[in-house]
C-alpha cells in the first residue's frame, strides 16, 4: 500500500450528532493511524438526549454500496467492522457479501449493536433470538465485542444476570466465534475487560470516570479492527484501542 494508511471497511449507522456510529468510527481509525470505507446500514435520528428513532437502509443499496467498493481493481481494504445493521436481513447479506473471495481473508470485528444507550432498540431480528440473527455474521468473526448485556442476548439469556466472571466467561465461549471482548462497563467496580478464547482469558483494567460519553463501543471496535488491519496481534490491539477510548473520555 505504499506507505498509505490501511482502510477498514466499516458497516453500521448514521448518527447525525456524531457521537456514535460512522462519524465516531472514522474519529477511532483516524486516531490509530487507519481510514474508514464506510457503508450505511442505516439512518438514525439522534441528538443530546439520546436516539429517537432509526430506519434501515434498503438492502439492496446496502449491497450495491459494498459492491461498488469491489468493482474494478476494489478498493484496498485491511480489515472489517461492523455496528448497528437494523435487520437480521442486512446481517445475513453482509455476512453472505464477506465470505466473497476479495473479502473473505478480511480481520472482522462486530460490535453487536442491538439497542442504545438510551434504550431505543437497533435491531429487527424478525422474531429471531439475537444471537440467531446475527449467527452468520459471529461465525464469520475475528472478534466480537459484546457488552454484558449484549452478550447474554447473544447467549440465549436475556435478562439472565451474568454476575460472575466465570459466567462471562461461559457465556462468551457459547458463541460461534474465534474470540470475545466483554466490555465490563456494565458490571460493579472497575471495569474490566475480558478477552476470551476457547483456551485462554486476559484482563484488562480499566478505571470509571464520573459521567458518560456515547460512542465508546464504536470507537473501541473500530480501533481495534484499524489496529488489526495494521498487522497488530488481537491482545495488542484490545490494548492499544482501549488506550484510545480512554483518552477520548479524558477528554471529555
Amino acid at each position: 500500500m505504499s506507505g498509505a494508511r490501511p482502510r477498514v471497511l466499516v458497516l453500521a449507522g448514521l448518527d447525525p450528532s456524531g457521537g456514535a456510529g460512522l462519524a465516531a468510527d472514522g474519529e477511532a481509525l483516524a486516531a490509530v493511524g487507519a481510514r474508514m470505507a464506510p457503508v450505511a446500514t442505516a439512518l438514525t435520528v439522534q441528538g443530546a438526549g439520546g436516539a429517537y428513532g432509526a430506519e434501515a437502509v434498503p438492502l439492496p443499496l446496502v449491497r450495491a454500496q459494498v459492491e461498488g467498493l469491489l468493482a474494478g481493481r476494489g478498493v484496498p481494504l485491511g480489515a472489517a467492522k461492523t455496528g448497528m445493521l437494523a435487520t437480521a436481513e442486512i446481517a445475513a447479506e453482509l455476512a453472505r457479501l464477506l465470505g466473497l473471495a476479495r473479502l473473505r481473508k478480511l480481520p472482522l470485528v462486530v460490535d453487536p449493536v442491538l439497542a442504545s444507550s438510551s434504550g431505543l432498540p437497533l435491531l429487527d431480528t424478525g422474531g429471531l433470538a439475537p444471537g440467531e440473527a446475527l449467527a452468520p455474521l459471529l461465525s464469520r468473526a475475528t472478534l466480537v465485542t459484546p457488552n454484558v448485556p449484549e452478550l447474554a442476548a447473544l447467549a440465549g439469556a436475556p435478562g439472565r444476570e451474568l454476575s460472575s466472571e466465570d459466567d462471562l466467561v461461559a457465556a462468551a465461549r457459547s458463541l460461534a466465534c474465534a474470540a470475545v471482548l466483554v466490555k465490563g462497563g456494565h458490571r460493579k467496580g472497575a471495569p474490566v475487560d475480558l478477552l476470551v478464547t476457547r483456551r485462554a482469558v486476559r484482563r484488562f483494567q480499566g478505571r470509571r470516570r464520573r459521567g458518560t460519553r456515547r460512542g465508546t463501543g464504536c470507537r473501541l471496535a473500530s480501533a481495534i479492527a484499524g489496529l488489526v488491519a495494521q498487522g497488530a496481534p488481537l491482545a495488542g490491539a484490545v490494548a492499544g484501542a482501549k488506550a484510545m477510548v480512554e483518552r477520548y473520555l479524558d477528554e471529555g
